[in-house]
């Protein structure tokens, strides 16, 4: 099967969602598969050097989104994580942690706000689902790090393993009224250095091609463009 049916965005924005998982497939199969079990939205990641593949797809339909760009370094020369404001969060942080994602990411202008047909109130709680939910899971494996300011949980970062060599920084935020004092480049950094301690070798991360900021703080920890993919939704 070409598509997979994704159960979070179907519940969160009440229609049949699915995702591309066979880049392969022609768009009759893909099509095929999607009537069969009546998707309303589908959505797709198209490398940016496949560029005809992408034609095929705008043909048929689909239309661009966003543009996600991917970075990565090896851990071999981080530091050991130290920093009194930075630590390793457990799942009762779930819900500060919401808390602070539903405010950081108010608007922001990934996928699902940039599709006219997605109510941006679903879109936003999207994120806030996302984030209590990689909180609520949380372990060894699934790390999490919060910043704590005066007893207020102000930041987060979740991460996810790909192999027991290499982990992605999945999802992070700062909240709004603490931004422009270096929280985020400090719990990068801390998260680095755990990672690294916890014998990973690698971590990527990845976010919009327009979102300048955080690329600039990645550049400065010695993160590299590595890749980069369109995503592309289509609307039965």
């Amino acid at each position: 099967m070409p598509i997979e049916i994704n159960a979070i965005e179907t519940r969160r924005f009440g229609i049949t969602a699915a995702k591309v998982v066979d880049q392969t497939a022609s768009v009759d199969a893909i099509n095929a598969a999607a009537l069969a079990q009546n998707v309303k939205m589908l959505t797709t990641r198209v490398s940016t050097d496949q560029l005809s593949r992408v034609q095929i797809l705008e043909a048929d339909g689909y239309r661009l989104m966003d543009t996600l760009v991917y970075y990565d370094r090896m851990l071999t020369d981080v530091a050991d994580p130290q920093d009194p404001l930075i630590r390793a969060a457990t799942p009762a942080d779930a819900d500060a942690v919401a808390a602070v994602a539903r405010k950081s990411f108010a608007g922001y202008i990934g996928h699902y706000h940039a599709d006219p047909r997605l109510s941006d109130t679903s879109a936003d709680a999207a994120y806030v689902e996302w984030a209590h939910t990689s909180l609520t899971r949380c372990s060894p494996k699934t790390p999490a790090y919060v910043a704590v300011m005066k007893e207020r949980l102000v930041g987060f970062l979740t991460v996810r393993s790909h192999s027991d060599t290499d982990a992605e920084i999945v999802l992070n935020g700062v909240h709004p009224d603490t931004q422009g004092q270096g929280i985020y480049g400090r719990m990068l950094a801390f998260t680095l250095g755990a990672l690294k301690k916890n014998r990973f070798e690698r971590v990527m991360i990845s976010t919009q091609v327009n979102n300048v900021a955080v690329q600039r703080v990645w550049a400065r920890q010695g993160l590299r463009m590595a890749r980069s993919y369109y995503t592309l939704h289509k609307w039965f």
